[in-house]
């Protein structure tokens, strides 16, 4: 019986299994939805750094090298060529979408160093006016690791990530340019405003929510689902063991009803069989004596008694020395020599299914009967035994009732009934199975299976 602890632990167990399975849905959906976005977001940072990359690298093809090296003092920022090259930088920024600065670098000492940047300022430094502009040869202390790797290195190279410095944040890019016998002259830079980056990423956050927002909503409803489900299925499961524990109530209350009232006809029939025996032999105390025995076999039989001696036994001998030899008896090859069990209740069942009580004489709508092995295990067999008669519909009719209502309540039997009831109830105490099955409008076959052990050395 459950405790008011178990039921409120069983109640809540549904809630729980929903909650740990919302859980475990927002858990698996979220990241997912998370490495698809920061994969996302990689991919358009990706874009964004090439495309930067290339528009820098074709820019660099344009700026004369012969003449950039020859502005090597602060003392050449008012010469026409510098002011040239300060004009040109400002065209290429201008065609270039959301460029920030444009502007070259040099190298020399191991230091880096602006050389040319015509680009309008902001105010970084918040004063009210736009700042000044890196002029020609002003040392650039805090250059990125992109900017130094394109000056050592003299290839191209952008931010992976974008970079901060005293002009702000940016993705910047830097190509090489060289001199017209081919050797290095600085690099050209490019810095990308974040806005591209922003504006690409909006689109890409807002799916991201939207996703995850109905991937909640869903581990919700799914959870709900879950509890629903879970709770129904443990209400059913509750009633299912009611029901179960109410049938094993009713199936015991009615065993015992019926061992009861078995115990009182054994009671009943004991009586009349000491009342037959003391009357002077006389023909009807004989039949009385014979039909009160019969009774006593029955109830016996339907108390579950039985026989607790066993022995090894040949059963398709045993069977073939019960009945006529003009009966047919069929024996499969696969039957063992002996069984163990007790031969006097096989020998007893096979007679009450083929004999008459009141004349002791073989049926006569006997035709066969057919020995068989099923359910053969390590230590355990089953015989089965098929036995068909050619009968009358109302003889057909009684033995099919008797097989199929185990209660069969009310115990007048004739004599025959009353043998074919014994055997019944004795292959139920045995554990057997008896069945019946009609063939056709006279004929029928009562199938019996009986559990005995393998041969046993003695």
């Amino acid at each position: 019986m459950l405790t008011p602890s178990s039921k409120s632990s069983r109640n809540w167990k549904p809630a729980i299994e929903g909650i740990l399975f919302t859980l475990a849905w927002l858990t698996l959906t979220n990241i997912t939805i998370y490495f698809i976005y920061v994969r996302a977001v990689e991919a358009v940072k990706e874009q964004i750094r090439e495309g930067l990359l290339r528009n820098v690298s074709a820019a660099a093809t344009m700026i004369d090298g012969d003449q950039h090296q020859t502005f090597t003092s602060k003392a050449s920022k008012n010469d026409p060529g510098y002011l040239s090259l300060i004009k040109r930088l400002e065209r290429v920024r201008k065609a270039s979408s959301d460029v920030k600065y444009a502007y070259t670098n040099i190298i020399k000492d191991g230091k880096v160093y602006f050389l040319a940047n015509g680009s309008p300022q902001g105010d970084n430094d918040k004063d009210g006016r736009p700042d000044e502009a890196p002029q020609l040869m002003d040392p650039y202390p805090d250059a990125g690791l992109a900017l130094r790797d394109a000056l050592r290195l003299q290839k191209p190279a952008v931010d992976k990530e974008p970079y901060t410095d005293a002009w702000g944040t940016f993705y910047s890019a830097y190509a090489p340019f060289k001199d017209s016998s081919g050797k290095f002259v600085g690099t050209l830079g490019m810095d990308l405003e974040l806005v591209t980056l922003k504006a690409r990423l909006v689109p890409i956050g807002v799916a991201a929510q939207r996703a995850a927002l109905t991937s909640d909503i869903l581990a919700i409803l799914f959870g709900a689902a879950v509890w629903f489900f879970r709770s129904r299925n443990r209400v059913l499961e509750v009633q299912r063991g009611l029901a179960i524990d109410q049938m094993s109530t009713v199936e015991l209350e009615r065993s015992q009803e019926r061992c009861s009232s078995a115990i009182q006809l054994e009671a009943m029939a004991t009586k009349i069989e000491h009342q037959a025996s003391s009357i002077p032999e006389q023909t009807n105390s004989n039949k009385n004596k014979d039909y009160a025995l019969a009774l006593i076999r029955y109830a016996r039989a339907r108390q579950g008694i039985r026989s607790s001696s066993g022995e090894n036994f040949d059963p398709a001998m045993l069977i073939k020395s019960s009945l006529p030899a003009h009966i047919s008896i069929q024996v499969s090859s696969d039957l063992p020599p002996l069984v163990w069990g007790d031969s006097n209740e096989l020998d007893l069942i096979i007679k009450s299914l083929c004999y008459s009580s009141s004349t002791s004489t073989i049926l006569s709508s006997l035709e066969e009967v057919k020995l068989t092995v099923i359910n053969e295990q390590l230590n355990d067999i089953s015989l089965a035994v098929n036995i068909r008669y050619r009968d009358s519909i109302s003889s057909q009719g009684s033995r099919a009732t008797l097989i199929a209502d185990r209660d069969h309540p009310e115990h007048v039997f004739d004599e025959n009934s009353l043998q074919f009831a014994t055997c019944v109830e004795l292959v139920r105490a045995l554990g057997g199975n008896l069945a019946h099955e009609q063939i056709n409008e006279n004929v029928e076959v009562v199938s019996l299976i009986l559990p005995f052990k393998k041969s046993k050395e003695i």
